[in-house]
């Protein structure tokens, strides 16, 4: 059995793969609906894409071209890189490209958005759609990698959209676990730690894994068996663990926590975009 707070490849999903795999963070498919709803909202009906040559990304772009080809929107520019974006920006520019989607890691955006701002691709013709678990200043943070001032990436990235699942539910004490995880990094800047957007995923795993663990106890026990008695040999045990894993529900840090039939989480989309050095909602 495993239990992730951070993975989002789409590959996970495949239960024939990974029969007993499941996660808090949902699969990065899961924006593609929303970022299509989006397309249809403000009636653009051709988009292009950039995204760095891993296997999450390409999966993820694979599932947009399906439901875009669906909604009877032409994804007409896919380009790709694996460390230099140079060629794949210019390819982009060249081919007049408007609405992009920008699927790449953080350290890749500054890249990405360097050359953007080369090549004038910003402004009020370009909307881009990129991911929302980056740092929350990511284009400030000093990269030796680029040669770009902080004012340029700044200008560049005004107006950017991003999509990423709800991290904090409003309904529950997710304030109280800021300060307490706060107070943890003992004045650490958050930006600098690895993990912290993810820590209230990670916080409601935990709590997913011991409810599901106390939910066994019960039928085991009727079955003559106890959790102690657990070993990777023990399908009984492991099946009935799976079981209470699969119809878990509860409030968590982090919003609802329920997973779908792949293993994933199910959870809400928040779409922001940056206005004026702001982030709007």
């Amino acid at each position: 059995m495993e239990l992730s707070y951070g993975s989002s490849s789409p590959a996970l999903s495949n239960r024939q793969r990974f029969p007993t795999f499941f996660r808090t963070h949902p699969s990065a498919t899961l924006h593609n609906p929303t970022r299509v709803q989006l397309f249809q909202k403000w009636k653009w009906t051709k988009i292009a894409t950039i995204q760095q040559t891993t296997e999450v990304f390409t999966s993820t772009l694979d599932d947009l071209e399906t439901r875009t080809k669906e909604a009877g929107i032409e994804i007409s520019v896919r380009q790709s890189f694996l460390t230099d974006p140079a060629p794949a920006v210019k390819n982009l520019k060249r081919q007049d490209a408007r609405i992009i989607v920008g699927l790449f890691y953080e350290t890749e955006a500054r890249k990405v958005f360097c050359e953007v701002y080369k090549e004038k691709l910003y402004g009020k013709k370009y909307v881009w759609f990129l991911i929302g678990w980056y740092a929350d200043n990511w284009f400030k943070i000093k990269d030796p990698s680029i040669n770009c001032t902080v004012e340029q990436m700044t200008e560049a990235v005004e107006g950017h959209v991003t999509t990423e699942i709800v991290m904090l539910n409003p309904e529950t004490t997710s304030q109280e676990f800021l300060n307490q995880l706060m107070s943890k990094l003992g004045g650490k800047n958050p930006e600098e730690t690895g993990g912290f957007q993810e820590a209230p995923l990670a916080y409601d795993a935990v709590w997913a894994l011991a409810l599901a663990l106390n939910k066994t106890v019960g039928p085991l026990k009727a079955k003559g068996r106890r959790l102690e008695d657990f070993n990777y040999n023990n399908r009984d045990i492991t099946a009935e663990i799976y079981r209470a894993l699969n119809t878990s529900s509860f409030e968590g840090v982090s919003g609802h926590v329920v997973f779908d039939a792949q293993g994933s989480r199910m959870a809400w989309t928040l779409i922001e975009q940056l206005q004026e050095k702001e982030v709007l909602f």
